[in-house]
């Protein structure tokens, strides 16, 4: 989804001091703003008019954060760049979605360009929107991964559902981000552009986690989107399986026993090969 917005500042495309930080609400009437221009001084025969920029409440936080001036005048040209930014990719999203967003970071450029991330404001495990941000005909255009990232659960659960067919459902947990959603497909897991992580617990048989990932690879190769996809399935010992959950899995991930990574091209060529660390 994009939407247009003006920037009232024109602005260089540098980084924020490396911000990262967390927001609260935007101003005390609950509603997001972008800085403000304000005309202090009006112009005269021969003159310049003078202006000032009024920062909200958030921007002025953000600053606050990173121990910067909260001044607008006492930051530097890529620091106003990047506040205003900032505040302009809250406000589309808080303007395009109904919910509240707290501020995480900026980045002015790189291989994916420049962005903003952002968290769902009161969702568990946190859910990490990135808007991008363009520049054409002077004006900055907008657009986000916000769908993908509320479809996760949904496909997380699709893929659950089918392996719980091959595997008990106490021994795998499903992990998936997406990266894109495509438009064309019945199902989440046929629009879904992502790798999901299939981490199953060492009591089920080598025999039976080989035949869930062959099942997998079926199931996706008979889908008709024809743009492939895969997964990897990890297995550990018990004593760590037991521990593992949505919010520190991520700590255990290097104890595998081994791993089954599954391919499946857009040809429909499935192509299933084991690891051992």
């Amino acid at each position: 989804m994009q939407k247009r917005i003006v920037l009232l500042i024109t602005v260089l495309s540098l980084m924020l001091c490396g911000c990262a930080g967390k927001a609260p609400d935007s101003s005390a009437s609950g509603q997001t703003e972008s800085a403000q221009v304000v005309q202090t001084e009006s112009a005269v025969a021969g003159q310049s008019e003078k202006y000032t920029v009024k920062l909200t409440e958030r921007q002025k936080k953000i600053l606050r954060d990173e121990g910067l001036p909260e001044e607008y005048d006492r930051l530097t040209v890529s620091q106003k760049n990047a506040i205003v930014k900032i505040e302009s990719a809250l406000s589309y999203l808080e303007e395009t979605y109904e919910d509240e967003f707290e501020y995480l970071g900026y980045v002015s450029g790189g291989l994916d360009g420049e962005y903003v991330t952002a968290k769902i404001s009161d969702t568990l495990p946190e859910k990490i929107v990135t808007v991008y941000i363009s520049y054409k005909n002077g004006e900055y255009t907008y657009s986000d991964n916000y769908e993908a990232k509320i479809a996760e659960e949904e496909y997380k659960k699709e893929i659950t559902d089918f392996l719980s067919g091959y595997l008990d459902p106490a021994d795998f947990q499903v992990y998936a981000e997406i990266r894109e959603l495509r438009d064309a497909g019945e199902s989440l897991v046929e629009r879904a552009v992502g790798v999901p992580l299939i981490l199953v617990n060492n009591v089920c048989s080598e025999e039976d986690v080989k035949a869930a990932a062959q099942a997998y690879a079926e199931w996706i190769a008979a889908m008709d989107n024809k743009n492939g996809g895969g997964a990897d399935f990890k297995v550990y010992k018990t004593d760590d399986y037991i521990l593992m959950n949505e919010f520190n899995y991520r700590d255990y991930l290097g104890n595998w026993i081994y791993e089954l990574d599954v391919t499946v091209d857009a040809g429909d060529t499935i192509n299933i090969e084991k690891y051992e660390p």
